[in-house]
């Protein structure tokens, strides 16, 4: 329901060398799902006004104060969002969305570099399962990297951007023939995409499941494991490199960096999320332990990965195993761990559907 919504958003004041400048305007829509991302940089505060109805449209306004923006002023758009108003004003930024038609909305930040996302979406976020099971009718598994994006990389030249989309390509159809599940790849070559269009791919699909998938990598060769990660502030100083390089930013800002993590406190979707990643830890150990008897299950922890940020369904990002450890790599460079890992991701998703 469309109503009236004021925020004040408390981060970081700008710089001492003046209000902060919005560089950069990109937009990602589609039929029941959109996503405007404001490219800042310094931090910003914001405020959301009410929606309006203006000759048959909505209206959505995002007032950032003390602004400045020297960019195109219109952006034309297909799908929920029709066009997007940037309009530099004498105290404040003014961006506008246009909407098609009523929306559910919101707005949050991501730091290091500072971006000012606003969603929008036709239908509320997924419930919670009823006694029959879950909805489980489309998946976005999301590869990680891409293109110029390798990921990390093993001694042996075992990429992450590779192995991730192999298991996402083994994946998919196994979703489809043995679940009757659409799934949906946020790549599907060796391309790169932004983190913030990960998760607008998965709103604009309306998956019910968003799974990331990635290698592991830590200086101590001698790390290995999976494990999987759901979106909180809970990551201890041994996550932080990892962090560091899924998100490609620094965790310096430890003030700043809480504050983000504020923005996504649902209990509820946190806890779809928790259930997904442990029912995934548990898939995993079982498709693996016939031909790989010592894979370890390192469980399921808390972190602020971006490509978590916004999610509209459960997500989880998925660290398969550490490129990092000579005997992991070996494995991860084979076509049957790779198609034990996908089977581990469907059997996981067989699961949660059926209510586990």
């Amino acid at each position: 329901m469309l109503g009236l919504w004021l925020v004040a958003l408390r981060v970081p004041p700008a710089a001492a060398g003046g209000p902060a400048r919005i560089t950069q305007v990109e937009r990602y829509g589609s039929r029941d799902a959109a996503r405007v991302v404001l490219y800042a940089t310094e931090p910003v505060t914001y405020q959301l006004g009410a929606p309006e109805q203006v000759d048959g449209r909505v209206r959505v306004h995002i007032e950032v104060p003390a602004a400045s923006y020297a960019g195109a002023q219109v952006f034309e758009m297909k799908g929920l969002v029709e066009r997007v108003r940037v309009e530099p004003r004498a105290s404040a930024l003014r961006v506008t969305l246009e909407l098609s038609e009523q929306a559910q909305h919101q707005v949050f930040f991501l730091p290091e570099p500072f971006r000012l996302v606003i969603d929008v979406a036709r239908h509320a976020p997924a419930s919670a399962p009823s006694a029959t099971g879950r909805s489980l009718r489309r998946i976005a598994l999301d590869p990680g990297h891409g293109g110029t994006d390798i990921g990390a990389t093993g001694r042996r030249g075992v990429r992450e951007k590779d192995v991730a989309l192999d298991i996402a390509h083994r994946a998919a159809p196994l979703l489809a023939r043995e679940l009757g599940i659409s799934t949906l790849l946020t790549r599907d070559t060796d391309t790169r995409v932004a983190l913030e269009e990960r998760v607008a791919k998965a709103n604009a699909f309306g998956a019910d499941l968003f799974v990331s998938i990635h290698c592991n990598a830590e200086p101590r060769g001698s790390a290995r494991g999976a494990m999987s990660f759901v979106l909180d502030g809970s990551h201890d100083h041994r996550s932080v490199t990892l962090l560091e390089r899924e998100n490609a930013a620094p965790v310096s800002d430890s003030d700043g960096f809480s504050r983000f993590l504020q923005q996504f406190d649902g209990a509820a979707a946190n806890a779809r999320s928790t259930t997904f990643a442990r029912l995934l830890q548990r898939s995993t150990l079982a498709s693996l332990v016939a031909g790989y008897p010592d894979a370890l299950d390192l469980g399921v922890r808390g972190a602020g990965f971006y490509v978590l940020a916004g999610a509209r369904m459960p997500a989880v990002l998925f660290e398969t195993a550490f490129l990092s450890n000579e005997l992991e790599e070996r494995r991860l460079g084979s076509a049957r761990y790779r198609q034990k890992l996908a089977d581990a991701i469907v059997n996981a998703a067989r699961a949660y559907r059926s209510g586990y």
